[in-house]
């Protein structure tokens, strides 16, 4: 019979990573069904440029509930803005390049990278996918949003109430302006680099 002890590497545990934890509340368990994990999937195999630069200057990686997903989209759309190829391979390279796979972290951003690129998402509606992906992240804001003016409205001076508010409105339409300029915005006529 096998005893565990503290000296046996099989008795030791992965560190928890608080982000992943939390991301894992809202986030559906299955890829395949996961919004985010299937905009980043058909963004790696699409050819279609124009429409990759229109999505990736309309989304930010805040926008992922997935903060390992958001920092894949970083990637991906910081190689799209460089006209440089944006497969998967050249993710890991550029991740490796900037010095992030290393240790916990860097094996999560792998396997999230290998998730994503496997998923098998068709790069057809691929916008779609991105609205879908905003407008997850457009209702957190609204959540967000509610939460700060309920805390102010019990712990901010009541000369500042009105301003707190306004502040709020202009950032909310912001983000409406940000989600109608993806959605509404030029579509691409074919397929190819640019």
């Amino acid at each position: 019979m096998h005893t565990m002890t503290a000296e046996d590497p099989l008795a030791t545990a992965d560190p928890v990573d608080v982000d992943d934890l939390a991301a894992t509340d809202d986030a559906p368990t299955v890829p395949e069904l996961d919004p985010e994990a299937a905009l980043l999937c058909a963004l790696l195999h699409t050819n279609d440029i124009t429409e990759a630069r229109h999505i990736t200057r309309h989304l930010e990686a805040s926008d992922f509930l997935n903060p390992r997903y958001g920092d894949l989209f970083q990637v991906i759309a910081d190689l799209i803005a460089a006209s440089e190829p944006h497969h998967a391979p050249r993710v890991l390279a550029a991740l490796t390049n900037a010095g992030r796979m290393a240790g916990h972290h860097g094996r999560l951003l792998a396997d999230a990278l290998q998730v994503v690129a496997l998923l098998g998402t068709p790069a057809i509606g691929v916008r779609t996918l991105a609205a879908d992906v905003l407008d997850a992240a457009y209702r957190r804001r609204f959540a967000r949003t509610a939460a700060e003016l309920t805390r102010a409205s019990t712990e901010a001076p009541t000369d500042d109430l009105f301003e707190i508010l306004l502040d709020q409105g202009r950032a909310m339409r912001r983000e409406t302006t940000r989600r109608a300029d993806l959605t509404d915005g030029p579509t691409s006529g074919g397929e190819g680099e640019a």
